[in-house]
């Protein structure tokens, strides 16, 4: 869900990768490393990741 005020994502981190721009689906607060599964450069290859 987007809220209308901020354009933010609640339901996702949405964190930025500074060197590809791509966003963090995970939930809010999770541990790890920031992930993205929508951009991953094919479909037998996992999404970007970038440290948290």
């Amino acid at each position: 869900m987007k809220t209308e005020s901020s354009g933010i994502i609640t339901h996702c981190c949405w964190d930025m990768d500074s060197k590809t721009k791509a966003r963090c689906t995970l939930p809010p607060g999770h541990k790890g490393d920031h992930y993205t599964p929508y951009t991953r450069p094919s479909w037998n290859r996992p999404g970007t990741t970038w440290r948290n």
